[in-house]
């Protein structure tokens, strides 16, 4: 479980920024939090503000750090560099370091891993474990590597130390993840639960795709019947790899050894009616082309969302109200703020533009759970909590929010004068 991320100088956050899971002192419904000795710890929470403020660059950090721990853990040689990009509109960030950490949870033990980087070395790597107290479970900076003997073995630790198979570009906890230190492999397996969906449904829909043909088919079409009530049946549609062109089937054998299934897409099976409109048959529709955009999103976010579900995962979803009704983006909170359907402690963390969820009258989220980013004159994006604003309790947060009180609005005033204005005088 996610309590708290912390980095700096990624992209267009400058300063430090802090996304905290952590509840506040509020009247939280039943159910929707997740209760440890120090704290309670939200299931769900909301990034909102406007175009280019930042939102998507938060969650990108949070994915260049999970994806460089979990990809250099399955293979030593990854290329993190090509996507490490530093704060680049003032001139003496792009030499400064950056630096991420997280703070989170496995089985009721508390655990803190953070890195420093600059766009060629690891400078800094740090990992601690708190049950009662906090514990060094291994540092590293430039001058020094350190372990404990009681978490990590000695016997894989110093080989690598005295063999000098710790590079400057790699993670320590990678590296003895690879040779299969079982203490650094749960850790990693916590980053591998953590899962970033672009806003870009092409990103993460091929699970879903792949799921249709596992026990989990049933529960994706369950899902996906909350959209629309008429899908009876989906299923992988395949075509004949066989009519393909000679010079594709040749390629294809090159490098499978033989000629496979192709599959060809989703196809998304309806009832029919007749003119009395009783069920009168089916018809199968191209997922991908004949039906409308939200059921594809839909069906996309479908397999991910229940694997979160049912496995305890934290889950980002970038801009998760596109192509979506507001009804149906409350249906999804609640899946996760739910305790009947939220057994294992899984979170979701979103950015959106629609203000409906945070209605008053819909109560998806407290104030606790809403954090707000804008971006200043220089470029520079900042991370807030709602409750960093002083506002009137007695008003919603929607009205605040349209208002401007809680900033993260685009400013468009003289909006259509300034479109139809040419530089050199109006049209």
């Amino acid at each position: 479980m996610l309590i708290q991320f912390t980095f700096n100088n990624f992209k267009c956050f400058r300063g430090e920024t802090t996304l905290s899971m952590v509840a506040a002192d509020l009247k939280h419904p039943a159910g929707t939090l997740m209760h440890y000795p120090a704290y309670d710890v939200l299931k769900t929470a909301v990034v909102f503000g406007a175009n280019a403020s930042g939102k998507t660059k938060l969650f990108q950090a949070f994915k260049f750090m999970s994806d460089m721990v979990f990809e250099l853990a399955n293979d030593n040689k990854y290329n993190w560099k090509k996507d490490y990009a530093p704060f680049s509109l003032a001139e003496d960030m792009e030499e400064k370091s950056s630096s991420f950490e997280v703070v989170f949870i496995i089985d009721g033990i508390q655990y803190r891993y953070g890195f420093e980087l600059d766009g060629e070395r690891v400078l800094a790597e740090w990992l601690y474990r708190k049950k009662n107290e906090e514990r060094c479970v291994l540092y590293r900076d430039e001058a020094e590597l350190t372990y404990h003997a009681t978490y990590i073995r000695s016997s894989i630790a110093d080989n690598l130390i005295n063999a000098k198979m710790v590079r400057d570009d790699t993670l320590f906890l990678a590296t003895l993840a690879v040779w299969n230190d079982s203490f650094s492999r749960r850790i990693v397996g916590w980053f591998e639960g953590c899962n970033v969906l672009s806003a870009s449904t092409n990103h993460f829909a091929g699970f879903s795709l792949e799921k249709l043909n596992t026990p989990m088919k049933n529960q994706i079409l369950t899902f996906m019947q909350t959209a629309d009530f008429n899908i009876e049946d989906m299923f992988v549609r395949e075509t004949d790899a066989e009519l393909l062109p000679d010079e594709i089937k040749a390629r294809i054998k090159n490098v499978r050894g033989q000629i496979p299934g192709m599959v060809d897409g989703v196809s998304v099976i309806h009832k029919t009616f007749d003119h009395n409109g009783l069920s009168h048959g089916k018809a199968a529709f191209m997922l991908e082309r004949e039906e409308s955009y939200g059921t594809y999103r839909m069906f996309a976010l479908s397999a991910p969302i229940i694997d979160t579900l049912q496995n305890g995962k934290v889950l980002f979803v970038d801009e998760i109200d596109n192509g979506l009704h507001s009804d149906l983006l409350s249906a999804i909170v609640a899946l996760f703020s739910s305790r009947s359907t939220n057994k294992y402690g899984a979170q979701l963390i979103i950015n959106t533009h629609n203000r409906d969820l945070i209605n008053s009258n819909l109560s998806n989220f407290l104030p606790d759970q809403i954090w707000i980013t804008e971006k200043d004159r220089f470029g520079e994006a900042t991370l807030k909590s709602v409750l960093d604003f002083k506002t009137d309790s007695r008003r919603s947060l929607d009205e605040l929010f349209r208002e401007g009180r809680f900033g993260g609005v685009p400013y468009l005033n003289h909006f259509m004068e300034n479109v139809l204005e040419e530089k050199g005088g109006k049209v």
